[in-house]
């Protein structure tokens, strides 16, 4: 906490120690802010994570069981229940990928959409720049990903996978998504402060998300066309998950859906940010 209350000074003010009400901190200056609470973005969410399931039995094992029971649940029902034509050869290999990939935007994002909300207290009593918010949360949300991306490698080695080139880009791609689902919860936290709605829609958006976005199907398999092919493109889940799966497995990409990742990671994150800071002299003003 106390380098979130560092005092504004030099840094933020004018020569003559005064700046006019509602203006906007120079971008310069709001990124050194940034950076100078550095310490808090990422001591509090190791804390919260250490915290979060100190009350259970399983503690932070549940970090890595909650994705791995949901692709038990997948596997059970799609798998075994109901064995259709995936077009897939290691149904659980993939189904493991795309899960444990998309639950980590989605937490990223539904995580980041209640940052500015669930702080109205600290937001009304200390001056900070309130994208250390959402950024901390992501920052959690990463660290939390290190042990379920494990779990995803033991699966993989376990059906006879082995490293390849493509894992050197492993933390390309991880940086991509941690970019475009940073973005994402910027834009959320902004609207979700408008519009508290917004907090209970999102679900509903990532449970459609899921069904579309080949987490439980292959799309090359279902899809012949290539223009129709092309379009889910414009489905950021869809294209990091099947990136992951290429990098991982060598499931098949194309081009488009590889210049799709990082345009995505740029273009969310730059309007994200923007978008969220354009609003923040009102953040702890409504609700």
């Amino acid at each position: 906490m106390t380098t979130l209350m560092t005092s504004d000074t030099a840094s933020r003010q004018p020569s003559d120690g005064l700046f006019p009400v509602g203006r906007p901190t120079p971008l310069g200056t709001y990124l050194r802010d940034l950076w100078a609470r550095r310490d808090y973005i990422v001591r509090v969410p190791l804390n919260e994570l250490r915290s979060q399931n100190a009350h259970t039995l399983l503690g932070g094992l549940w970090l890595v069981l909650n994705p791995l029971l949901q692709v038990g649940v997948y596997f059970l029902v799609f798998g075994v229940i109901m064995p259709i034509d995936r077009g897939v050869d290691s149904y659980l290999v993939f189904l493991t990928i795309g899960v444990f990939t998309f639950h980590y935007s989605q937490r990223v994002i539904s995580d980041g959409a209640r940052s500015v909300v669930s702080s109205m207290g600290l937001i009304r009593t200390l001056r900070f720049p309130r994208a250390t918010l959402p950024l901390s949360n992501s920052v959690g949300q990463a660290v939390a990903f290190g042990p379920v991306f494990v779990v995803m490698l033991v699966v993989v080695f376990a059906h006879g996978n082995a490293p390849t080139l493509r894992w050197l880009l492993i933390p390309v791609l991880f940086v991509l998504q941690s970019l475009f689902s940073l973005g994402a919860s910027l834009l959320a936290a902004r609207f979700n402060h408008l519009y508290r709605d917004l907090e209970n829609l999102l679900p509903f958006v990532f449970r459609l998300l899921f069904y579309v976005s080949g987490v439980l199907y292959s799309v090359d398999h279902y899809v012949d066309d290539a223009l129709l092919r092309a379009l889910f493109a414009f489905n950021p889940m869809y294209v990091y998950v099947t990136a992951w799966r290429w990098v991982m497995v060598g499931d098949p990409a194309t081009a488009v859906e590889a210049a799709a990742a990082v345009i995505w990671a740029v273009v969310t994150l730059v309007v994200g940010f923007t978008v969220f800071r354009a609003g923040e002299n009102s953040y702890g003003s409504t609700g």
